[in-house]
């Protein structure tokens, strides 16, 4: 008898993106405690008592985004590539460049053949004076220089940048999964204020036939028909408890707004509480697939990975040939209890200051080791190349559905305009005839259903109309709003 009222609580009417939402990003309100959720009613009925923010749809975008842990991660994964990219470029200059220090305890060196300290080792008699020790200190500093290893290192960097590319894509493809969900959470609360309104005016005119039914049982009792006073009365009893449900539908979405845009103390609101239609036509569908393999986040970064596994494999090709290095090495060590030998033939271990450097040819040997590295990134970027066709496939199918969808949610919205038109002309001609004695209450109660029903079907209507076409522009890679702009 109402099923009008009954619609109110499926997803696609309160929006399927609204329920998701809700259910990744706000699952403690749904079970918060009966204390709180009083709480929240006490908030809804001192609403006015608060700061009351209207934003726009662009703004509730960018404040949400900013408040959103999912765009902070894609932020960070974009950050962990250009990182990468860092590292690969900064061994470019002193790939490996390390320093050494050693400490311990040395004795000192006698000759017992008192040759003078600078000449201890002639003395082949020399023995170890541990009577006389001290701390000794060590440092060594070692480095390696890359001259010519066949362009592996740019290489490699130029692979890294395609990874972050390939990253910016994904980063944007979550950005965008998001901003649907966020863009149905907007035009959710438009559908919620718009039934409100409609359920308020099918208060006052339910008020009015009441009034009018009061005065004919007084005026001309004989004229009533009690069974259908009783079925009017049994409409209005189901209708206030369906009111309800509808207001706390309305408070739930409300303090989804708030916690997502961190507004504990105002009341935030759509800039424009009505819900219209989307401007604008919907274009073929050649056009939305074509964009969709241009524009679409999953196709781009699988073809910059594609890209990059590429230069990846020309990376690792480097290790089969020799390389050229350039190495240096400098040792201070410093022992107070042992002599400094100054001849250049013997190595003291105590005391020594000397720097070396030189040029090396390295070739790594282990070539099947090498192959088979090569054999796993060249299957690593045949995956690419075959993910991006089968992604590219997906692409097309979800265009195709969600064009359907779209077109279809379009004509079911023209149907009900076309209906409710015809439906608020039927209410008039019973209200008349009611008011001129001619009509009966049962004809006026239908016409008032049908006419609640529709109006409600019809905000609906453009609700699924407003969600289809944004997901259709979102697999085509397009603006989610693009025809409300």
């Amino acid at each position: 008898m109402i099923k009008f009222m009954t619609h109110l609580l499926y997803p696609k009417y309160l929006g399927h993106c609204i329920i998701a939402l809700s259910l990744v990003l706000f699952i403690h309100i749904i079970s918060a405690t009966s204390w709180a959720y009083t709480k929240a009613l006490d908030s809804l009925y001192n609403e006015f008592a608060r700061d009351t923010v209207y934003l726009g749809y662009n703004e509730f975008i960018d404040r949400a985004l900013e408040q959103l842990g999912q765009t902070k991660a894609a932020q960070v994964s974009v950050s962990l590539a250009q990182n990468q990219v860092q590292e690969f470029r900064d061994q470019r200059f002193l790939p490996s460049l390390r320093m050494e220090s050693e400490h311990g305890i040395l004795p000192s060196v006698i000759s017992p053949r008192g040759y003078p300290d600078n000449e201890i080792y002639l003395d082949p008699s020399a023995t170890y004076d541990w009577d006389n020790w001290d701390f000794a200190n060590r440092f060594r500093v070692i480095g390696v220089q890359p001259l010519f290893i066949w362009g592996a290192v740019d290489k490699a960097v130029k692979a890294a940048q395609f990874g972050v590319q390939s990253a910016e894509q994904q980063s944007l493809s979550t950005l965008q999964e998001v901003e649907f969900q966020l863009h149905g959470l907007y035009f959710g609360y438009k559908l919620a204020l718009e039934i409100e309104r409609l359920l308020e005016l099918a208060t006052k005119t339910m008020n009015t036939v009441e009034r009018s039914i009061d005065q004919q049982r007084k005026n001309s009792p004989d004229q009533i028909n009690e069974s259908e006073i009783y079925k009017f009365k049994v409409f209005k009893a189901q209708y206030k408890a369906k009111k309800d449900e509808v207001n706390q539908n309305l408070l739930f979405v409300r303090e989804s707004w708030n916690y997502i845009l961190g507004a504990d103390h105002a009341v935030l609101l759509p800039a424009d509480i009505y819900l219209e239609a989307p401007k604008g036509k919907i274009s073929s569908l050649s056009f939305y697939q074509q964009m969709a393999l241009f524009n679409r986040s999953e196709v781009q970064a699988l073809a910059y990975a594609e890209q990059g596994a590429r230069m990846f494999i020309e990376a690792k090709k480097a290790e089969y040939r020799p390389g050229l290095f350039m190495g240096f090495t400098g040792t201070y060590a410093h022992a107070p209890s042992r002599p400094r030998q100054d001849n250049p033939f013997i190595s003291s271990d105590g005391n020594t200051l000397n720097m070396a450097f030189g040029f090396s040819i390295r070739q790594n040997l282990n070539f099947s080791q090498m192959k088979t590295n090569l054999k796993r990134a060249e299957l690593e970027m045949n995956r690419l190349y075959f993910q991006q066709k089968a992604i590219q496939d997906k692409v097309m199918l979800e265009v195709h559905e969600k064009y359907r969808d779209a077109s279809i949610a379009k004509s079911k919205y023209e149907g009900s305009v076309e209906s409710l038109k015809i439906t608020k002309e039927w209410l008039r001609m019973e209200q008349l005839d009611y008011d001129f004695g001619i009509g009966n209450v049962r004809d006026v109660v239908d016409a008032l259903k049908q006419e609640l029903e529709l109006r409600i079907e019809e905000k609906e209507t453009v609700f699924d109309y407003i969600i289809n076409l944004a997901n259709l522009n979102k697999v085509a890679g397009l603006s989610i709003n693009k025809l409300n702009e």
